[in-house]
């Protein structure tokens, strides 16, 4: 029978919380104990008759709490639960209420027995169920016109769990079901917003868009054209004419640089210097894996000169980054390090999680167990990867910059942001909110409680290590010391989950 819950706010509709998967393990766990305490009492009584006053009566109680838990375990529907709630009044007349008011090992069992059998039933206790347990405990005091006190603790005890236990054991279902409302609620507001954002107009079109927009704008190359483009693309491969610029990730709370993200860029000598262009070629030419290895490869150097307590951040998708030469690299750029790869945050985008999640799920726990931290980029972009998400727990969630512009003055955006950062500490990750440009917006994602952010606003992509924009980040000092103690945990400096 539904259980109504009630809230401050009034009376929730009912939910059949007995189809719960944990009432049915709560059920099996139950009879397990009823087994177990049957099989002790009748064992007990076997080789010690003396403990019971009729031996063959408390024997045959214990046999029948063995009954109950075949009950908890085959029954279908709630109600038959009511079966299980006379046998064990009977098993409480047997045992208890035709033996004396000595509180004795069989007595403790029993009550282990009623216990387990209340919080069993989620909570529910049948109020002839509860008239047939009072009664057996009251049959010795009538017997004998005595009432000791040991006896009356254990009558209210019995008594207290009566009335208490099944209270508490609703509380804890109310509160799942919340976990899990609020679980969904979160899943459904990511979706939402990944449809928003797939509405939303762009300044630029997504990196995975350009092989497209190359094929359809640009007229066929001659064999010429194609053989220099080739020779150039493979310069860049070489490392050569690319170099790296960093754009810092600014922790809200100190206005201090907490990662740096290292950005690819191909030289002003290069016809078009655009990396859009080149990895749209490079994936026309088939070897988008090269030159993402080559800007990777770059970006490790940084790792030995990042300032301290800060790390460097590198952009892969998950395709390149499961191949093994990847892996290889990536596990060889912290062998000559002291703190290993505790520096390195790999940032995936949301788009190339989605068709990888498992895999990339095996191939990261060794990088993590070196210290490497994971990110996934473009949240929000116009993918659905909340559960590849919840699968990988990377360390760090990115907004997409679609979501943060105009922010101050869009309360769609700001209410999804908002959703977003409490999903954020809901599964453990750090938010970043990109393409912060202007105080306004650096403000509305502050009131929301968005711990990390980056943008034009602090600095533009600049040669290592670009200087921070001031700005009004932090309130007081004691805001500061919050959170360097309080809500996170330094380790090198840098700033991690709270899980």
């Amino acid at each position: 029978m539904p259980i109504p819950l009630l809230t401050a706010a009034g009376p929730l509709e009912a939910v059949p919380i007995e189809s719960d998967e944990h009432i049915v393990r709560a059920r099996k766990t139950a009879a397990r104990t009823r087994i177990a305490v049957g099989l002790v009492g009748i064992g007990l009584i076997a080789l010690h008759p003396h403990t019971a006053p009729y031996p063959l009566l408390s024997a045959l109680g214990f046999a029948t709490i063995v009954l109950t838990a075949v009950v908890h375990v085959t029954t279908v529907r709630p109600s038959w639960l009511k079966a299980e709630e006379s046998l064990a009044g009977v098993a409480a007349i047997l045992i208890v209420g035709m033996s004396n008011e000595h509180v004795t090992a069989l007595t403790l069992l029993w009550l282990a027995a009623i216990a387990s059998g209340v919080m069993a039933r989620g909570g529910r206790v049948h109020w002839l169920g509860s008239a047939v347990v009072m009664s057996a405990l009251a049959l010795p005091i009538i017997r004998w016109q005595l009432l000791t006190a040991e006896y009356a603790a254990m009558c209210v005890a019995v008594l207290g769990l009566l009335l208490t236990c099944g209270r508490l054991t609703r509380e804890l279902n109310y509160l799942l079901r919340q976990a899990r409302r609020q679980a969904e609620n979160a899943e459904t507001l990511l979706l939402a917003g990944d449809i928003a954002a797939r509405m939303a107009d762009r300044a630029e079109p997504p990196a995975i868009s350009e092989p497209i927009a190359l094929r359809a704008t640009e007229p066929s190359l001659t064999a010429a054209e194609l053989e220099s483009a080739r020779e150039a693309l493979a310069a860049l491969i070489r490392g050569e004419g690319l170099k790296m610029v960093v754009q810092p990730i600014v922790d809200i709370r100190t206005g201090t640089a907490h990662a740096y993200e290292a950005l690819a860029r191909f030289g002003p000598a290069r016809e078009n210097g655009s990396p859009l262009h080149w990895f749209a070629l490079a994936e026309e030419l088939g070897e988008r894996p090269a030159l993402e290895r080559a800007c990777v490869r770059r970006g490790l150097e940084l790792l030995a000169e990042r300032p301290y307590g800060t790390s460097v951040s590198l952009n892969l998708s998950a395709p390149v980054l499961l191949e093994a030469e990847t892996m290889t690299m990536l596990n060889a750029a912290g062998d000559g390090l002291s703190d290993n790869l505790s520096g390195l945050i790999i940032e995936i985008t949301e788009e190339t999680l989605v068709h990888s999640d498992m895999e990339l799920l095996s191939a990261i726990e060794p990088l993590r167990a070196r210290g490497a931290r994971l990110a996934v980029d473009d949240m929000g972009a116009g993918y659905s990867g909340l559960r590849q998400i919840t699968t990988v727990l990377p360390s760090y969630l990115k907004l997409d910059r679609s979501l943060v512009s105009d922010i101050d003055s869009d309360p769609d955006r700001a209410a999804l942001v908002g959703a977003l950062a409490g999903y954020s500490k809901q599964v453990g990750s750090l938010l970043v909110a990109e393409g912060v440009e202007t105080e306004a917006e650096l403000e509305a994602v502050r009131r929301l409680g968005v711990p990390l952010v980056q943008g034009y606003y602090f600095s533009r992509p600049a040669p290592p290590w670009p200087e921070i924009r001031a700005g009004k980040l932090v309130e007081g000092p004691e805001q500061v010391i919050a959170a360097r103690l309080g809500e996170r945990d330094v380790l090198g400096g840098a700033l991690q989950p709270v899980v």
